[in-house]
This record gives structure tokens, sequence and C-alpha cells, in this order.
């Protein structure tokens, strides 16, 4: 199971992704070679398979992310997903999204990420995550978390 985090340029104004019309066409986040530029910043060593398919391991958690837009292709969006301390990795999340001019969100709550909030919606979501898998050693096997 993965916490799961997306970063666009939403519209400004909105508090939450319900109030964004159908019709609403994302605004470009920079090309494939930009946006690798910023991941690769921010997360450092984070290794593109030839699918496009990022990877970061972070010591308490992972981070996966696909990125198949060639260099000079608009990107209008990432999706970061965290496998592992999801608490730990929520202050990234929101620090990928600053210095991409966007905005995060948690999908588990549709709401968008603040510093403030980031290790709050982690929180819920590891709380859940233990919840279903129903103890540690079973948390280890789905998340990889040690």
């Amino acid at each position: 199971m993965s916490w799961d985090v997306f970063i666009m340029r939403f519209p400004p104004g909105v508090a939450s992704v319900e109030e964004i019309s159908d019709d609403w066409d994302p605004p470009s986040l920079g090309t494939g070679k930009a946006v690798r530029a910023v991941l690769g910043g921010l997360l450092p060593g984070i290794a593109y398979d030839d699918s496009g398919w990022g990877e970061y391991e972070g010591g308490a958690f992972s981070i996966g992310t696909p990125l198949k837009e060639a260099d000079d292709q608009p990107v209008t969006g990432i999706g970061l997903f965290v496998h592992g301390d999801a608490r730990a990795a929520a202050p990234m999340a929101v620090a990928l999204a600053e210095a991409l001019e966007a905005r995060a969100f948690a999908t588990g709550d549709g709401e968008f990420l603040t510093v403030g909030s980031a290790r709050d919606s982690a929180g819920v979501w590891q709380g859940y995550r233990d919840r279903v898998v129903g103890h540690e050693g079973a948390r280890e096997r789905v998340t990889g978390a040690r």
C-alpha cells in the first residue's frame, strides 16, 4: 500500500479538488527535463528506468513516480507513491510541490497539503494502513518499511 500524492498547478482559490470544474485543463509544470531536474535536486539519487519510472530511497521511506514525458514534452502533473514512513516523507511532498510552483494533494482525503497539514494527513493514512494489514510484520511485507 502506498500513500499517494499528486502535484499539479491547481486553480488558485480552490480549497479542495471537488471544487475544480470538469473542464479544467491543468497548466504545465515544465518540460520533462525541467521536472526531472527539480525532482533530482530534492530527491538526490532518484533513478529512472527505461519506462520513465523514477525510484527514490529515502531511508525510512521510498518514493516511486512515473515521469514518462520526453525531455522537451510538457508535464501537467506528477504522482508520488510513498512506501514506508509517510509522515517522514510528507515534508518532501510539500517541498516538491513548492519547488514546482504547484500544490499537492493526498488522494485519501482529497485535501491540499500544507507544511502544517502534510504530516497529519500522512499519519491518518498510516493509521488506516496499519489497521488494514493488522500488525507490524504484515505492514513490513506490504510497504517495505523496516
